[in-house]
C-alpha cells in the first residue's frame, strides 16, 4: 500500500491556489495604492494578504498537518482561524473607509478591535470552523448593507462587485458546511475553495475602483 504523502491533496492544492491568487491581487493593488493612496485600497491589500496567509496555513494543515505533533498541528489550525478573523476585520474597515471620513473610522475601529479580541478568545478555546463562520457572516452582512446603501443611492463604483463577491462567499461557506462529497478528491472543502476563487475575483475587480468617504 503506497504511503500517504499529502493527506488531502485537492484541498491542499486549492488552498495554495487561493494563497497565490490573493497574494497576486494584493501586489497589484499595492501598485495602484502607491499612486492613489486610498484607505479602501490599503485595507483591501491587507484583506488579500491575510486571506493568502490563512490559505497557506490551511494548505499546511490539510496537507501535512497529520505529520505534526498534535500541539503543533493545533497551533497551525488556530492561526488559520485567527487569520480569517483578522481578514474580516480589514474587510469591514474597507467598508467604513468607503462610507466615512478618516476620523470617524478611527472611532468606529475600536468597536471592531473589541470584536476581534472576543473572536480570538473564542476560537482559542474552540477552533471549530463553525465559530469562524458565526463571526465572519455577520460582519460580511454589515459590509453588504453599507455598500448596498452607496450602490442604491449613488451607484458607487466597485460596490456591486464586492457585494456579489460576498454573496458568492456565503455560498462557499454553505458548501463548506454541507459535507457534500462528489469524489474521493473533490469534497466540500475543495468545492468551496473553487467557489471562493470566483468571489476573490469579484473582490479584486471591486477594490480597484472603490473610493474613500463617499458620504
Amino acid at each position: 500500500m503506497p504511503k500517504t504523502i499529502i493527506y488531502e491533496p485537492m484541498t491542499t492544492i486549492t488552498d495554495i491556489l487561493i494563497a497565490i491568487i490573493a497574494l497576486y491581487y494584493s501586489r497589484e493593488l499595492t501598485a495602484i495604492y502607491l499612486h492613489q493612496l486610498l484607505n479602501v485600497q490599503y485595507h483591501w491589500i491587507w484583506t488579500f494578504r491575510m486571506l493568502s496567509f490563512g490559505a497557506l496555513l490551511g494548505a499546511i494543515s490539510h496537507g501535512i498537518g497529520p505529520y505534526f505533533h498534535p500541539i503543533v498541528g493545533d497551533l497551525v489550525w488556530k492561526f488559520t482561524t485567527y487569520s480569517i478573523g483578522i481578514m474580516s476585520y480589514f474587510m469591514v474597515l474597507t467598508m467604513l473607509h468607503h462610507l466615512f471620513d478618516y476620523p470617524v473610522v478611527l472611532r468606529l475601529r475600536w468597536i471592531l478591535i473589541a470584536l476581534i479580541i472576543i473572536y480570538l478568545a473564542v476560537v482559542t478555546i474552540n477552533d471549530n470552523f463553525i465559530n469562524v463562520i458565526r463571526f465572519y457572516v455577520p460582519l460580511m452582512v454589515m459590509v453588504v448593507l453599507g455598500l448596498l446603501y452607496t450602490w442604491l443611492t449613488g451607484n458607487a463604483d466597485g460596490t456591486s462587485m464586492i457585494i456579489l463577491g460576498i454573496l458568492i462567499s456565503f455560498i462557499a461557506a454553505g458548501v463548506q458546511q454541507s459535507g457534500i462529497v462528489l469524489h474521493e478528491h473533490m469534497n466540500y472543502n475543495d468545492i468551496a475553495h473553487f467557489i471562493q476563487m470566483v468571489a476573490m475575483w469579484c473582490f479584486y475587480r471591486g477594490s480597484l475602483v472603490l473610493k474613500d468617504s463617499v458620504l
